[in-house]
């Protein structure tokens, strides 16, 4: 139980960004030292940046690292562009305005080599910065990340007749793990329920539409800016499966990692897990540990029992 009038060490804030010749006004809250090495957190297709909220608040990381997580424009805290008639226009997000988007965002919060981690579409996102901007990032971790993810560029999400709030909420509620604590299952659901009309389907023809690296795997070289790629087992769009295949198309420098006990939301649905599984990443990239990532890991290796079997 948290105390009455606590404060939480969690700054937000509003930043200015030049995309594709447009200045857009997005929301971002961080916390950890202004010098530490910034952690760069995207969320995940109709949704915003209170998924990163248990990490933005766990000490463990935020002791060494800079942790900022943003809201996409049209997502959360951050309106579409003023001066632009976006209204006009069905909103759709593609690979490349994705992948502008979040280097915009890092250069202009002037981040010095980044970590950056995405989950779902900002999993997959990791092929396309891996490939095209290979020299931004100190790292780059994939969470739910695969080379293809198609089926989910609906038409009928926008039809009158659909509850699109209903929908997109309890959508994803089918992709968390029956372990997960409820509480944080329904915190997911929440945020899903916030999304503007037309901004999960538009995030999805990005996720189904324009990603596809199945032919591109080869272009990537992770030899100087590693790869993390860790999918939930009960992720049922991409599972561990897929990231095994996608780190062994990019070849050296690339890890696939399984999440035992958690589905497509780990940072969400089981923060006190992804918390430990984080440190043992990072320890990784700073080149701290002594030996390879494990295949594999789960709540239990950490001592954290699941909620139920």
């Amino acid at each position: 139980m948290t105390d009455h009038g606590a404060v939480e060490p969690v700054a937000g804030k509003y930043v200015y960004v030049d995309i594709d010749g447009t200045t857009h006004r997005v929301y971002v809250e961080e916390n950890g030292p202004a010098d530490g090495i910034p952690l760069l957190c995207q969320h995940t297709a109709g949704a915003n940046s209170r998924q990163w909220r248990h990490l933005l608040n766990d000490g463990t990381i935020t002791d060494d690292y800079r942790v900022v997580a943003y809201d996409l424009p049209h997502h959360g805290n951050s309106l579409p562009p003023d001066g632009e008639t976006w209204w006009d226009e069905e909103y759709q997000l593609t690979a490349e305005r994705f992948a502008e988007t979040v280097v915009s965002i890092a250069d202009a919060l002037s981040l010095e080599e980044p970590i950056y981690m995405g989950s779902s579409m900002g999993g997959t996102l990791t092929l396309e910065l891996a490939d095209w901007y290979p020299d931004t990032f100190r790292a780059l971790i994939g969470l739910e990340a695969g080379a293809f993810t198609p089926g989910f560029y609906m038409q009928w999400l926008d039809h009158p007749h659909v509850n699109a709030t209903e929908v997109n909420g309890y959508a994803p509620s089918g992709l968390m793990a029956p372990q997960s604590p409820e509480e944080r299952r329904r915190e997911n659901v929440f945020i899903y329920q916030q999304s503007a009309s037309g901004v999960s389907r538009g995030d999805l023809y990005y996720y189904s539409m324009d990603h596809d690296y199945r032919e591109g795997l080869d272009d990537i070289d992770a030899t100087e800016t590693p790869m993390y790629l860790m999918n939930g087992e009960y992720d049922y769009l991409t599972n561990p499966e897929d990231a095994r295949a996608a780190a062994a198309g990019i070849g050296e420098g690339a890890t696939a990692v399984a999440l035992r006990k958690v589905g497509h939301f780990p940072m969400t649905e089981r923060p006190d897990f992804f918390a430990e599984l984080l440190q043992e990443v990072l320890a990784d990239i700073d080149g701290e540990r002594d030996e390879p990532l494990p295949e594999e890991f789960a709540p239990s290796d950490f001592g954290i029992e699941p909620n139920r079997n």
